[in-house]
């Protein structure tokens, strides 16, 4: 039997969830892991550097940015520490009374993966709905439709329809196949507009985060045939929306690999690539309004990149209307409250009306 390594150990008694305390007492610490994995030795491990499990270093990247720091390193340890409570089960957040629900709806099957979404309707709709896409968040590489914002969720209650979609999965180096998806699924939510009851022509789109990143790319990037794709077919249907809601997300990547470091470590592509997946290279005069949540203590998407955009919009002489939240980071429940909940459906009620 081979000998394992002492890292090897060491990953075991991570995964296995023992304490902390035993791992120290083995020597296993930040400067180990360092010495193992951060090949450039800039003192940060990135997904490109660890040769290790990668749900061991999933557990690690707590902010899902593809590096792991001291810090997190620390953090991760420490919750090993606190006493193990039971797993609560994985609950689908409820939606609002009176609202239909259809779940795993498959709009298109992509590389062998069935793309699917969820979908909310108000009950009694005297007339068709306007329907709001939500795209969710998670890096590019996590993250799941049943994680749909609940302001965005409650819309259902105000008599909007809500679809909550996936899309394929990794990073940024897969684009254009994640935006290909999210077009997709529009196409297909407009051929499918008179089967579920909502109004096609009324669509708004939003996200958090890289959903926040992709709302605003689909967007913007109407008629751009190489990011309009194929996916799901319904080719005579268009992608466009009519509203952007975008919470925290990037706008001009090239401006976040220059000035975020972690970024830029955990997305290495070519310059042309980044600018190709950046929404504000399709800035034009006929693009659709834009309400833009962020917080001033963020430190994954750095709240410059909201106001860029903002700064664009108006120097385009298009719509655009920001709001800072002081002291918040990169999401959390402030994105979600009563107040923002009121402010997005303020923002809707005045571009998607009839």
């Amino acid at each position: 039997m081979k000998t394992m390594s002492k890292f090897g150990v060491f990953a075991a008694l991570f995964l296995s969830a023992l304490s902390p305390l035993v791992a120290q007492r083995q020597g296993f610490t930040y400067d180990r892991l360092l010495g193992h994995h951060d090949k450039d030795q800039d003192g940060i491990i990135t997904t490109d550097e660890f040769s290790g499990n990668p749900k061991l270093f999933d557990r690690m990247d707590s902010d899902k940015d593809g590096t792991v720091t001291r810090d997190e390193f620390d953090a991760a340890m420490k919750a090993r520490n606190k006493p193990s409570s039971p797993r609560k089960p994985s609950r689908k957040r409820q939606p609002p009374e009176n609202t239909t629900v259809h779940r795993d709806l498959e709009y298109a099957v992509a590389d062998g993966e069935s793309l699917r979404l969820d979908l909310y309707l108000p009950k009694n709709a005297k007339t068709a709905p306007p329907l709001v896409v939500w795209i969710h968040g998670g890096g590019w590489k996590n993250g799941d439709k049943a994680n749909v914002n609940p302001a965005i969720l409650r819309l259902g209650g105000d008599g909007y329809a809500v679809a909550s979609i996936n899309y394929r999965l990794k990073d940024l180096s897969i684009h254009p196949k994640n935006i290909h998806d999210c077009k997709g699924a529009i196409r297909w939510l407009r051929s499918k507009a008179e089967t579920y009851g909502y109004d096609p022509n009324r669509i708004a789109v939003g996200g958090g985060s890289a959903g926040g990143h992709l709302a605003l790319l689909l967007g913007l990037s109407g008629g751009i045939e190489e990011l309009e794709g194929t996916v799901g077919g319904n080719l005579d249907q268009h992608s466009s929306a009519s509203a952007i809601v975008d919470l925290y997300g990037p706008s001009e990547l090239n401006v976040m690999a220059e000035t975020q470091e972690r970024f830029n470590r955990a997305h290495r592509f070519d310059p042309k690539q980044l600018t190709s997946a950046s929404p504000l290279t399709y800035l034009s005069p006929d693009d659709p309004p834009v309400l833009i949540l962020h917080g001033d203590s963020d430190k994954t998407v750095p709240v410059e990149q909201s106001q860029l955009l903002h700064e664009h919009y108006q120097k385009a002489g298009l719509e655009s209307e920001l709001h800072i939240i002081e002291g918040a980071g990169h999401g959390g429940m402030v994105f979600s409250d009563d107040e923002r909940h009121q402010l997005i459906k303020a923002f809707l009620d005045r571009h998607l009306a009839e």
